[in-house]
């Protein structure tokens, strides 16, 4: 398996409220992007203590549960492992959502200067058995393999919802004024529920992104990048650039996982 991410600030921004973390956990992958919002310092705040408060959690929940499998021999990454749905990882990453959003929460009703902060949050846990998504807000996770490529995340978004509403196309959207309007974010509220999926995918390549790159989506240049013989590195180099070239206007992240 090969990894590597990145974030720029773009073009048009003064600072980066983005964020990115890529962590082995046992025999599992986690890979997680957030994209902060609430003023010059809040969306820094936000991103930074919600990808380190959901991270740390997560990887705790996992180390102990693989140790007490394993009494106290952890397998390395790629080792099988039989009794892995004995993790009860969907729970995990729950309970590590819920930590992270109070973590946000709290620190924004400490101090008034944060009122308001928050972050989107998606990561996706890569296990021997296949992908556990995890997805608040609009960053974005796409799956790559065989000439397609699929959105494994739904945005919670103004412009998503008048697309399931059937009011705007998916094309639309991408120029809509208020594409950038979330309706569900890390640390806005006391709770905050996200979407969990596992899909079975144990080869093909994995995008993790903010909306910094997904807001100039093509499907061929996505297709072309990922499906080359480059390696992790220069293929996320080589999205942010693209999205810098279209304009850079916000802050741009990429993570890129190859399977297989």
């Amino acid at each position: 398996m090969q990894y590597y991410g990145s974030t720029n600030q773009g073009i048009r921004r003064s600072n980066n409220q983005d964020a990115f973390r890529i962590k082995i956990a046992g025999n599992l992958l986690l890979a997680t992007v957030c994209d902060g919002m609430g003023g010059a310092n809040g969306g820094n705040v936000a991103s930074a203590m919600g990808i380190d408060a959901f991270t740390k959690k997560l990887s705790k929940y996992i180390l102990s549960a693989l140790s007490f499998l394993y009494l106290g021999e952890i397998p390395e990454f790629g080792v099988p492992c039989e009794h892995f749905p004995d993790l009860r990882l969907k729970d995990f990453i729950q309970k590590s959502v819920f930590f992270a959003n109070r973590e946000v929460f709290a620190a924004a009703e400490q101090d008034k200067s944060l009122s308001g902060m928050g972050t989107t949050l998606t990561s996706c846990a890569v296990t021997p058995k296949g992908i556990y998504t995890t997805n608040i807000g609009d960053s974005r996770i796409y799956y790559v393999k065989d000439g397609s490529i699929e959105k494994l995340t739904k945005d919670h978004s103004l412009v998503q919802s008048l697309i399931d509403e059937g009011k705007i196309s998916e094309k639309e959207a991408q120029v809509h004024p208020n594409r950038n309007i979330i309706l569900r974010a890390l640390g806005v509220d006391e709770k905050v529920e996200a979407d969990i999926e596992f899909f079975p995918y144990t080869s093909g390549t994995l995008l993790l992104c903010s909306d910094g790159l997904s807001n100039y989506f093509d499907k061929d240049f996505f297709l072309k990048t990922l499906e080359s013989e480059r390696s992790c590195e220069e293929q996320v180099h080589l999205l942010i650039d693209y999205a810098n070239e279209c304009g850079g206007a916000d802050n741009i992240t990429a993570v890129v996982i190859k399977l297989n």
